[in-house]
């Protein structure tokens, strides 16, 4: 959350510098002591510099946030995570997010994720004049002084409109959008319920690789498959470096999504004390054998050693 802050408050350039680092650690610590406080804090500190680009846009993300406050104190990790998707789509790995969604939140969560950070990843790229295309939005750097100038003088009917125009100027481009949104629910669900099903298996590996699989097969059908079978994307438009492009973004995300996901769950792996088993300790115990007594010729009674009493009789 104080990434998040400290990137807004740079791109607005509202707080002067000592301020900035102030409000940051703030932030930071707040998040530290407890993660509600930090969350409201991180509501508090966005006010200013989403006002200072526009009122209306203050309003629209500020009732947002504060509406998912209510899922902030036991969801606060997944909601900053589908936050952070329009820079990881500027850095090629924005499909990971559905990919480790589902493998963290299992299919829901996945799905819940996966939808979102798709919708918010489309609007943020029309707020900055970029297509919301996610084929094509991996490694673009996102213009937010495009953002900032367009949106500083709109009404609140313009920013409506603006928000909205990118994603439906027609009804066919609306559709492509929706399908690569669900595609992104697909993969989000595919990834928790084979997952889930294979959990526990003998192969795990073999389990992780066959829920990745179904995941990228999601995006895949959102993305790809569906918009061409119903001719809303031109063949001539996946040109071969086009879908070499896409496809070396869904190796990296996924790869980078099993590597988070290997780290997460080793560290998460309680520890295992080395105790002694079962079999040791209702091991019966051994008890010394003595060796025998050699055998020999008896020992004569006078020959023994004996003890004489005197007794004084009065």
């Amino acid at each position: 959350m104080a990434f998040l802050f400290v990137l807004t408050d740079q791109t607005t350039g509202t707080f002067s510098r000592e301020w900035h680092w102030s409000i940051a650690g703030g932030i930071l610590g707040a998040g530290l002591a407890a993660p509600i406080a930090g969350y409201v804090v991180f509501i508090l500190a966005l006010a200013y510099p989403l006002y200072s680009i526009s009122i209306y846009i203050a309003a629209l993300a500020l009732s947002i946030l504060i509406l998912m406050a209510f899922l902030a104190p036991r969801h606060l990790t997944p909601l900053i995570f589908t936050l952070t998707v329009p820079l990881l789509a500027s850095c090629r790995i924005a499909v990971m997010v559905p990919l480790l969604a589902g493998l963290w939140w299992a299919e829901w969560g996945g799905v819940l994720i996966g939808v979102g950070s798709a919708l918010w990843l489309k609007v943020f790229a029309g707020m900055c004049g970029i297509t919301p295309d996610l084929t094509q939005l991996g490694g673009q750097t996102l213009a937010t002084h495009h953002l900032i100038d367009r949106f500083h003088a709109a009404n609140s009917l313009q920013t409506l409109l603006w928000l909205a125009e990118p994603l439906a100027p027609d009804s066919r481009t609306l559709l492509l959008n929706v399908l690569e949104v669900i595609g992104w629910g697909l993969a989000g669900y595919g990834v928790g319920l084979v997952g889930r099903r294979l959990n526990g298996k003998s192969r795990p590996g073999l389990g992780l690789f066959a829920s990745v699989s179904a995941g990228l097969l999601g995006i895949g059908l959102g993305s790809l498959a569906l918009p061409v079978i119903l001719d809303l994307r031109a063949r001539s438009a996946l040109s071969i470096s086009h879908l070499s492009g896409f496809l070396l973004e869904c190796v990296a995300g996924s790869t980078i999504a099993v590597a988070l996901w290997a780290v997460s769950s080793h560290l998460t792996r309680p520890a295992v004390m080395h105790t002694r088993s079962q079999t040791e300790l209702y091991r019966p115990k051994r008890t010394p054998t003595l060796s025998p007594r050699p055998l020999g010729r008896p020992q004569a009674r006078e020959d023994e050693p004996t003890d004489i009493i005197m007794i004084d009789l009065d």
